[in-house]
Parts: structure tokens; sequence; C-alpha cells
């Protein structure tokens, strides 16, 4: 029998936080629970494109700003999520599991009106963003002693919430790791329809036929650390005979969110790098894009580079090995636990030199790329696929709601002894 379950958070986006909610969500409805979102958002506001259109959603507080005067988007946050919780409370019948993530300020009167269990998805402590206030600091830590039960997307996030919250210590944090769709769902668009020859057709506009393609894709967001993709093309060009170097193109297919200062400001300051580096002509940029046009893009890129660092939730590395393209990452943060070092990707130190040598292993080795890439497919569907990920979560919601909080036998429990690192080598310059 399946459960009443609500997610709730403060805003619709087009990051990993919102696809990571969007995927639990659809794969909650797959084992016959009845879903429903609970989300301040205006109907014209950018979602992603596969939210079912029969899932119940409800908008209560959108008319609360997201922000004032650039400034107070915390507080902000937590009024959208508080008049969206109201709402909640009122449904009948009521839920038998709440889903919250981002604001756990609000589980403490959310615990004290309503008899479901309360579970927060951590993706990242908010006492470790710039701009955080004591008081909002201890405000999340009362939020997340409040949860019934509390899950993150890393043995890293699961670290820093230890770290940024040494006071409840003694809490139980499960790991439950993301989960992505094997090739033939993440690329079926791309294989036929008209939605996948059109994303061909565009790609083609954008890069020739024997370009050599290095894609970042993401958001365009400054904590991802984008500028090192352009320093390590300006770093390659020593590196390649000129004529060779001259097919290189890096594509930031990003996502855009216009709404965000920071992000057209990112988008800006990459445009000016490109040209300061003399690589404008090389340099491609593609916004929002749809899931056709990433597929597409997938399958034109030679490898995927990943520059955040500190990452806590690295999605696009798994998206990346999913489609069977091979990927360099920064050796910190989630790829750690995600990129198997020498099989599936390379993992360096986050500078230009470092990223420069890697690329130009891809490059120089015809066959390296082929086999890293299947490599990483054949690992994500043994270690990060959809339908693990929709297992595991939903035993875990369904222990939650039988009884008690800490479901250990779903995920594994995390000790604060810190995050085993990856046993391969990080490739260095």
């Amino acid at each position: 029998m399946g459960l009443r379950i609500a997610f709730l958070r403060p805003r619709l986006g087009i990051g990993g936080a919102e696809r990571l909610m969007v995927d639990a969500a659809h794969e909650l409805i797959a084992k016959g629970h009845d879903v429903s979102f609970h989300v301040p958002a205006r109907g014209n506001e950018k979602e992603f494109e596969d939210i079912p259109a029969a899932m119940p959603f409800h908008r209560d507080g959108a008319w609360i700003p997201e922000q004032i005067g650039g400034r107070l988007r915390r507080p902000c946050a937590i009024a959208r999520t508080m008049a969206a919780a109201r709402r909640l409370v009122s449904m009948r019948p009521g839920y038998d599991v709440v889903v919250c993530d981002v604001v756990p300020h609000v589980l403490p009167w959310l615990k004290r009106r309503t008899s479901a269990r309360l579970l927060y998805f951590g993706h990242c402590p908010d006492a470790q963003l710039p701009g955080t206030r004591r008081l909002l600091d201890r405000w999340e830590s009362k939020g997340l002693g409040a949860a019934h039960a509390v899950v993150v997307n890393s043995r890293f996030t699961a670290n820093a919430f230890r770290h940024a919250f040494p006071e409840l210590a003694s809490m139980p944090i499960e790991v439950l790791h993301p989960g992505v769709g094997a090739p033939k769902d993440m690329r079926h668009d791309s294989v036929s329809g008209d939605a996948g020859r059109a994303a061909a057709q565009a790609c083609r506009a954008l890069v020739a036929d024997d370009a050599i393609v290095l894609l970042s894709l993401g958001r365009f967001d400054p904590r991802k650390n984008l500028p090192l993709a352009i320093h390590a093309v300006a770093a390659l060009r020593t590196r390649m005979a000129p004529n060779a170097f001259a097919r290189v193109r890096l594509v930031f297919a990003g996502r855009l969110d216009d709404r965000l200062a920071e992000a057209r400001e990112t988008r800006a300051a990459l445009e000016r790098e490109a040209r300061e580096w003399n690589l404008a002509h090389q340099v491609v940029f593609v916004d929002s894009l749809s899931a056709a046009d990433r597929a597409a893009w997938f399958e034109r890129a030679l490898v995927v580079l990943y520059t955040a660092e500190a990452e806590h939730l690295g999605i696009v590395p798994l998206e990346a090995m999913a489609a069977g393209r091979p990927v360099i990452a920064v050796n910190r943060g989630d790829p750690l636990e995600t990129v198997v070092v020498g099989r599936t990707g390379l993992l360096c130190e986050p500078t230009p030199g470092a990223f420069a040598a890697a690329i130009a292993r891809f490059i120089t080795e015809p066959d390296l790329a082929r086999r890293m890439g299947a490599d990483g497919r054949a690992h994500v569907d043994e270690r990060f696929s959809r339908e693990r990920f929709g297992d595991q979560l939903d035993a875990f919601v369904r222990q939650l709601a039988a009884g008690p909080p800490a479901a250990t036998a779903v995920t594994s429990k995390v000790r604060s002894a810190g995050v085993p690192r990856n046993t391969g080598q990080t490739s260095s310059e």
C-alpha cells in the first residue's frame, strides 16, 4: 500500500538539488505512493520539463519575494517555506511522510502540527554558505534536530553537516547517493523523434563535425569554478599543434536562471575571460537546455569537465558516465565517491596545468575516452542507477513511516571519522 508523501521546499529552480527532488518524486510515484509538491512558485517560473502534469502542486506563499534588494535570501526562503507548510498541515487526509530540503528551519513548527514523519534531505548545510548569521544557524540546527530522519547525498555532505553542527554529533545521518537514468532513458529523445533531430542540428550549427568538444555542463554559478575550464583550454594551447588546437571547442552548456544576478554575472564574466585569453571563437555558450539538448551535447563531447571544488552533489559526473562519457573533475568533494580514477575518468588538482594535462591525454589517446566511457556506463548501472536510488528511497520512507526514525538497513550510516578517499591516483601535470 502506498503512502501519502509531500515534498516541501522554498522555490523551484534548475539546479542539482531540484533535479534530485524531482527524480525522488518520480521514483516514489513509480512505487505506488501518492506524491504532492508544496512549493511557493508562480506558474510561469522555470521548472524541469519532466515534472508530471498530474502531480498535485500547491504554490501557497509565492507572493513572498525570494530576496529583498539582492539580500535577505535566507529569511525569505524560510518565510516562503513556512507559508507552504501552513497549507501542507491543512490538507485532508494528512500526509504520512513530509520530505523537506533546503530549509529545515520550519520542521519544529511542522512537527507540532502534523503526525507525519519528517524526513530532511540535505544537499549542503546553510551554515557553510557565505553570508550566514548565527541566529539562523542555530535555527537550522534546531530544525535538523526536529527531523525524524536526516538523509544526505554523499559521505562528504554528511561530514559537512557534522562539522557545521557539532551539537548534533549523536544524530544518525544516512547517505543516499543520487541515481541517474540509464543511457537509453537519458538519450531517447536524441535517438529518434523531432526533438532529438532538432537538438543534433543545433549542435552542428554551433560546432563543426570534426570539432574536439570539451563539455562543461551545469548552472552558471560562481561556486562552480567555471573559469578553470577556460584557463585549462588556454594552457592546452602549448600542448597541441596549432591546427589540432584550432579544432578544440569548450562548450558551456549551462542552466541560466536569469532571476539571479550572480547567474547573469557569471555568464558575462566567462565571456570576458574567453575574450581576454583570445579564445572567444573557441568557447561556446548554450543556455537552459532541454533534455534532448543535454543528450545531444553528451553525444558530441569527447570528455566532460567538472570544475567545482568541494561539491556536495555532483550529479553531472554521474550523468556523463551514464551517457558513456569520461569525466575530468577536481579531486575534492563528491567526485571522490563517484568517479573511479583511471577507469571512468580522471581527478585533478584544480589548476589549469593539471586539467590541461588530463584533457591532452584524451586527445592524444583516442581509445581512452571510448574505454572509460564504457566503464563509466557500467559503473553507473551498478552503483548509481535511478532504479537503485528508487528502491533505497522507497524502503527508507516505508520504514520511516512504520516506526523508528533510523533506517540503517537501507542506507549506510556515517560516522564522524571522515570520508574515505578514492583509492586511485589523481591526475597531475
